[in-house]
């Protein structure tokens, strides 16, 4: 079973459900049955099983065992299915916080956990998994409106730094970040606040050998003439079945992606912009000289 050991490689929930609903509902084709006659010959409401297999919280294990059984499935598919079922329960260090630290960012946490490699591209603020507290703290006041009764800025930026040092610890995924360069030159808090911020970057990246960051320039051309529209995460898993996802930002809500189709294009996106930005040296001087500029010169005027 995979759902042991320490959080930086316990299995995403999320990601393990919708593996685990993508499967069952495979195992369904393969015998040629409707839910609704599957649900009769297991002995199960019906709406179980479509929580079963739309990847919703905590699957039934006791519907996935009998659907194992009735459909006789293979020992180590069985297995396989068993083990899914059982980290889809989990519940991740960001549970008993959700609604504190906020519920865009307890998935996010989720989809961290358990991943060989995380990449993104951040198309106009420093991502979340490099931002200093400060930084964290001026971008969640800048957009209460998104935020519920319950959110709470100091829980949600403690969270933000716990993220970023399991992904730093040892063991932790390789880190891979293309920055669009208007993140970089944007005054997204105050100017101080901003080049802390650029600094960090630049010693997560010396103290760290598992994180690249590239700087995409704004002037550069893409293969293509690729545009990219939006933020985007990548994430690839440790489980045997070698997972991915794909978390896309939007103004309001996060698309998750875990089904191979729509995976692929943001992959192949990435590869251009990847090709497209600069190499990882040329991206700290830039970095370097943009946190210089942000910097009050001794004597003169702040």
């Amino acid at each position: 079973m995979v759902s042991g050991g320490s959080p930086v490689h316990r299995p995403s929930p999320y990601v393990r459900r919708q593996w685990l609903a993508r499967e069952i509902r495979r195992l369904r084709e393969e015998h040629g049955m409707t839910a609704d006659a599957l649900a009769r010959g297991v002995h199960f409401p019906r709406r179980q099983l479509s929580a079963l297999e739309n990847g919703h919280l905590g699957p039934d294990i006791d519907l996935v065992s009998g659907i194992c059984d009735y459909l006789t499935v293979g020992e180590r598919r069985q297995q396989a299915i068993m083990d899914a079922a059982t980290d889809g329960w989990a519940q991740g260090w960001w549970a008993p916080t959700v609604h504190q630290m906020g519920p865009r960012q307890a998935i996010y946490a989720d989809l961290e956990s358990g991943t060989r490699t995380i990449t993104e591209y951040a198309i106009s603020l420093i991502p979340g998994l490099l931002q200093t507290p400060d930084y964290a703290a001026a971008r969640l006041r800048s957009e209460p409106a998104r935020h519920g009764d319950r959110f709470d800025p100091a829980t949600a930026v403690t969270a933000r730094t716990r993220r970023q040092s399991l992904v730093l610890a040892a063991g932790g995924p390789r880190y891979e970040v293309v920055i669009d360069e208007s993140a970089i030159r944007r005054r997204a808090a105050d100017p101080v606040v901003v080049a802390q911020q650029l600094r960090h970057v630049i010693a997560v990246c010396a103290n760290h050998p598992t994180v690249v960051v590239q700087v995409l320039p704004s002037d550069t051309s893409i293969t293509g003439h690729s545009a990219p529209r939006s933020a985007y995460s990548i994430y690839r898993y440790r489980d045997p079945e070698g997972s991915r996802a794909v978390a896309v930002d939007t103004l309001t809500r996060d698309i998750i992606h875990t089904d191979p189709d729509e995976l692929d294009p943001y992959v192949s996106l990435h590869g251009r912009l990847k090709t497209a930005a600069l190499p990882p040296d040329s991206s700290i001087r830039l970095l370097r000289a943009a946190a210089e500029s942000l910097t009050p010169t001794e004597g003169a005027p702040v």
